[in-house]
């Protein structure tokens, strides 16, 4: 049973600690999202209302379905392999295992099937995170070094433009991106968060090209334009609002996570449903998003 704020319902009352990143299988109808530090991956059927979980064993950042079947998860140690409906990890690629201040944080594929996803330190020390591109071959590239709390990385309808989002300077960032070699350049901040907005943190394109961000401390979803422009304002009855995604059989209905991690219990008398997966139908649609092709 969905419980409504205006236009906004909940979708999935299920109070998890920091839920996140959340993706579309139009194969399954179903919306799969993780909640990061139980190390659990999630598939939630909106008919039914019914809701599973596999548990990774470790803290997961993100995570990507692949072309020949299963999951590829980021996670604290690096990046694996996993099958839906079974419990575990088979890591594949160790990447900043050493690393113990750090773990892994959200994540996307491109067109050309190729992973991205950026890692941060625990305690958000400035400039100590990279994002990282994984090719199907399972080659591995830090492109994006010095970030803080990297988060959003999603691609303009024509794939000439990425996007990512630095929740630690409050930025979201466009690069020129060819999509042949997968390298991003020339970049450009498009959107600074004002004081007292939050910060973005996941965030998509929809099939018009504009983008559409999760507000971290923000109690929000923000629509902007390409090159960065604010155009809507969603209020989430969540202070922290952590990712979004187009669903439903036409791309059209948003799926909002967000979190309750750090929550105060005075905070969350005002905020019941932090946690919660949060659906409306915002008058845009979406892209499917892109599996991994190895």
């Amino acid at each position: 049973m969905t419980t409504p704020y205006g236009d906004l319902e909940v979708a999935l009352d299920c109070c998890a600690d920091l839920g996140e990143g959340p993706w579309w299988d139009r194969q399954t109808h179903s919306l799969l999202w993780l909640d990061l530090f139980e190390g659990r991956i999630h598939s939630f059927d909106p008919s039914s209302g019914a809701d599973t979980s596999i548990d990774l064993g470790q803290p997961v950042g993100g995570f990507a379905l692949r072309t020949d079947g299963g999951i590829l998860a980021a996670v604290r140690d690096g990046v694996g392999f996993a099958d839906r409906g079974v419990d575990g990890l088979e890591l594949v690629l160790p990447i900043e295992r050493e690393v113990v201040a750090n773990r892994a944080n959200d994540g996307a594929c491109d067109a050309a099937g190729r992973f991205w996803y950026g890692t941060m330190a625990y305690d958000q020390t400035p400039g100590a995170g990279t994002v990282y591109r994984i090719d199907p071959d399972l080659t591995v590239t830090p492109v994006i070094a010095g970030t803080t709390t990297s988060n959003g990385i999603d691609w303009s309808p024509d794939n000439r433009t990425m996007y990512h989002a630095d929740t630690g300077t409050g930025t979201v960032t466009a690069y020129e991106y060819d999509l042949a070699t997968g390298r991003p350049s020339n970049p450009a901040v498009i959107f600074s968060a004002p004081a007292g907005a939050g910060s973005p943190d996941g965030l998509c394109v929809d099939a018009h090209g504009d983008l559409w961000v999760a507000m971290w401390g923000g109690s929000a979803v923000l629509r902007l334009s390409p090159d960065g422009e604010l155009t809507q304002r969603i209020p989430v009855p969540a202070a922290l609002v952590t990712s979004v995604a187009f669903g439903g059989s036409a791309l059209d209905e948003l799926y909002i996570t967000t979190a309750r991690t750090g929550r105060t219990a005075e905070e969350l008398v005002s905020e019941p449903h932090a946690g919660s997966i949060f659906h409306l139908r915002p008058g845009a649609e979406g892209i499917a998003p892109h599996a991994f092709a190895g």
